[in-house]
């Protein structure tokens, strides 16, 4: 027993156990893990952060909704049936000037307006064979008109009333066709012209008999009556206080039985008016006798440039508001209770982040980044909402910019601490 426990107590074990290295392995990749951690930061890290200064256009405005007046005489006679217009809306006529047709059926009233449309497009393809060989290298002036025109169609198709898309439509077909014939682009109508002559024919074998209407006297031509044409006195318009005001956009038009033989109507006077009501806040920012500009948020109409010629107290903070225009077209012709956006005042200059501005030795201004070099440069604000401020650059007695302000597309810091004049960005 004794030999056998001597025995195991000699007994050498020729392989000891190692001591782990897992630990040592977990430390060596956690720093490689943090060193490559730390190099991602350090090549995307920014010690500021900043936007570029671009130009903006800030307006100050007012909503508002309002009554449009005109000198407006009924065209009436004696038949009835289907009108079709023979001027547009808004254009204007002589006396004596045929300004629409009244069809007895509506079905013949169909047929002359496929012949107009017909004529109108026989009209135009007659125009582009006079253009057929005529080049120019002013291709920028084409390319200015195509986008003219389609930003015209988008505003139109985008308004809530759309009549007279067509217009703008065709005025974009127009504008790129002349692009492609000023260009080189070989284009042959005489096929077209041949098939639309002998669509024309036609229609006129089956054309039905109509009553002409003509204009008792100078004017615009207008071919929808509303019921509000004698609301108000004409003479009484520009001097309208705000309770006629509110009565005007209160009330409903006469209705539509008592206009059945009214075959259009004729503006008379140049000027037409606007009357709406503003709060003495919105209202002090307008002058008699001065212009404001007029947009019509709801409607395809481009904005309007009008005279303020009256301006009244109603009630404690109401103020009655007369505008006055002699500007005339389709659009404005079709105007009578809407929605109007005056614009008081407008400011264009540099739109700066409130963020960034900073006093340094009495002097508002930014900081901004110039390569890796931080500058401070000077402000001048026109204009500052909660969020912004539009800036400007004042002028020199020579009528030069002064030097030291911010300009576009300068990086303006919007975030960042320690900042001053001529440090070095790491």
């Amino acid at each position: 027993m004794a030999e056998q426990k001597q025995t195991e107590t000699n007994v050498i074990d020729l392989h000891p156990k190692r001591r782990s290295a897992t630990p040592l392995y977990v430390l060596l990749a956690v720093a490689l893990i943090a060193v490559c951690i730390y190099q991602i930061f350090k090549i995307n890290y920014t010690p500021v952060k900043t936007e570029i200064a671009l130009q903006k256009t800030i307006s100050r405005s007012a909503t508002t909704e309002a009554f449009v007046a005109r000198d407006e005489t009924y065209i009436t006679a004696n038949v009835s049936g289907t009108l079709v217009p023979l001027v547009a809306d808004g254009k204007r006529v002589a006396r004596g000037d045929n300004v629409a047709v009244v069809f007895t059926s509506e079905d013949s009233a169909r047929t002359y307006s496929q012949m107009q449309e017909l004529q109108t497009q026989i009209a135009y393809y007659e125009s582009l064979k006079n253009k057929i060989g005529i080049q120019t290298s002013d291709v920028e002036a084409l390319d200015d008109r195509i986008y003219s025109a389609c930003e015209s169609y988008v505003r139109a198709a985008a308004s809530v009333t759309v009549d007279g898309l067509d217009v703008y439509s065709d005025a974009v077909c127009e504008a790129i066709t002349s692009r492609q014939l000023s260009t080189g682009t070989v284009i042959d109508p005489t096929e077209k012209l041949a098939a639309l002559h002998t669509q024309l024919a036609a229609l006129q074998e089956n054309a039905g008999g109509y009553t002409t209407v003509q204009a008792n006297n100078p004017g615009y031509y207008i071919a929808h009556v509303d019921g509000y044409e004698n609301a108000i006195p004409y003479a009484d318009a520009k001097t309208a206080d705000g309770e006629t005001i509110e009565r005007l956009l209160e009330m409903s038009p006469v209705p539509s039985a008592q206009l059945q033989n009214c075959m259009g109507k004729l503006v008379d006077s140049f000027n037409w008016y606007f009357l709406c009501i503003l709060d003495t806040e919105s209202a002090a920012g307008l002058q008699t006798g001065k212009s404001v500009t007029v947009e019509f948020p709801l409607t395809a109409a481009e904005s309007i440039s009008a005279q303020v010629v009256s301006m009244q107290n109603f009630g404690t903070d109401k103020v009655a508001v007369v505008l006055c225009s002699n500007l005339m077209n389709t659009q404005y012709a079709g105007l009578r209770k809407e929605q109007i956006r005056l614009v008081l005042e407008s400011f264009t200059g540099l739109q700066v982040s409130n963020r960034a501005i900073r006093e340094v030795n009495g002097e508002k201004g930014v900081y901004i980044v110039s390569g890796n070099i931080i500058k401070f440069k000077k402000i001048h604000i026109a204009y500052s909402d909660a969020q912004y401020s539009v800036c400007v650059t004042p002028k020199n007695e020579n009528g030069a910019d002064e030097s030291g302000y911010v300009s576009l597309y300068d990086e303006v810091i919007v975030e960042g601490t320690d900042l001053y004049d001529g440090k070095i960005l790491d």
